[in-house]
């Protein structure tokens, strides 16, 4: 059962710089939506749609299924994330996968929000994409990202079924920095986050532990900061290729009502990351678009994102709410278009509305409150 607002995930954070100010212990908010997009950003979905086809969009929709069928939230004092029943009876292999999953998930979610990292993703993605390799039986982090403060953040996802063990631990903290360079320069941060659980009705945790060495066989990594953007928001374009874009205010947004889930972003952002994808247009993408984010401001924390993306998840409602011979992006939470109604609310008119070749222009888009004037860029960038 999910319930409206966060639970929280107790953190233990250890050997962090100094400077990084992340805390030893804390609770962190998370909400259902922040689960399902950390899995769909972080994953490894296939870059080339031509290759793979809809196995792109299936996997990332396996990766966010197990949420709702495996996670619920307590309705203790202080809620928590735990495991329903149904999770408590896998067998070993399938909650060693489950917890590995959601290791995945909060590590993405630790990086964002207590290292202030942004473009996380997984380097597989990201090698995959632009034909990078790596010498046989060379370890590597599992992810990447960028400090908003300059440099790079690498980390490697764990999780445990169980309690976390002192062998596990003290391996965490003599792990080695397993990529020794990202663009020529060694990264600010490296760290090793895992989940887990004390006992099978016990909440999840997290324990998070940045070694300060490296591996004598640690990889360079050979970034492009166009095509690292470009990448990390290539999962939306594939998901909009499988299921019709609608417009929601200022975002363009898909529904996929059978998984409970919405994702969108920001449109002059998806016209710029197009224009990378479809004409080659990479050149000063990342600049272009942190552009356009410094004159975005989220209007709502729980379902808006400061990387220009939009996530909701609907899993508090009755299972049957689809009706039949709808198609998903028909169906967008009611609670979606209240949020977006508010903020328009000299438009009497407001609705939903398909988006057709071509029409991905900020000029036909509704403004939102709040919004400041000029956000969006002027000239070359504007043009289809």
């Amino acid at each position: 059962m999910f319930f409206n607002g966060p639970a929280h995930v107790r953190t233990d954070a250890r050997l962090f710089p100094v400077g990084t100010g992340v805390p030893v212990e804390q609770d962190l908010p998370v909400q259902p939506e922040d689960l399902a997009r950390a899995l769909f950003i972080t994953g490894r979905a296939p870059y080339d749609q031509t290759k793979h086809g809809r196995s792109s969009a299936y996997e990332w929709c396996h990766r966010v299924a197990v949420l709702p069928a495996y996670l619920s939230w307590s309705d203790d004092p202080v809620r928590r994330i735990t495991r329903t029943d149904l999770a408590r009876e896998l067998d070993p292999s399938e909650k060693g996968m489950l917890s590995y999953t959601l290791g995945q998930a909060m590590c993405q979610i630790f990086a964002e929000r207590q290292l202030s990292v942004r473009f996380f993703m997984h380097v597989a993605r990201y090698a995959s994409a632009y034909n990078l390799t790596f010498a046989p039986g060379r370890s590597r982090a599992d992810f990447f990202g960028e400090l908003t403060l300059g440099g790079y953040v690498v980390a490697e996802a764990k999780g445990r079924s169980g309690p976390l063990t002192n062998k596990l631990r003290e391996a965490m903290e003599e792990q080695k920095r397993t990529v020794k360079t990202i663009k020529g320069k060694a990264p600010k941060i490296a760290y090793a986050s895992a989940v887990h659980f004390s006992s099978p009705h016990s909440p999840m945790r997290l324990t998070a532990i940045a070694p300060d060495t490296a591996d004598p066989r640690a990889v360079d990594l050979p970034v492009d900061p166009d095509l690292h953007v470009l990448a990390y928001y290539t999962p939306f374009l594939d998901a909009f290729a499988h299921q019709e874009p609608l417009v929601l205010g200022d975002y363009v947004v898909a529904g996929f009502a059978a998984l409970g889930v919405t994702l969108g972003v920001l449109a002059p952002v998806l016209q710029r990351v197009e224009r990378a994808a479809r004409r080659n247009e990479t050149a000063g993408l990342r600049d272009d678009i942190l552009g356009l984010l410094a004159r975005h401001r989220p209007r709502q924390e729980r379902t808006l994102y400061t990387d220009g993306t939009l996530f909701a998840a609907d899993w508090t409602v009755p299972e049957d709410r689809r009706r039949p011979g709808r198609r998903d992006s028909e169906v967008l939470p009611d609670f979606l278009h209240e949020a977006f109604r508010s903020m328009n609310e000299e438009e009497d008119d407001w609705r939903v509305v398909s988006v057709e070749e071509g029409d991905l222009d900020w000029r036909d888009l509704s403004p939102a409150r709040g919004y400041m004037p000029g956000i969006f860029p002027q000239g070359d960038l504007l043009k289809g």
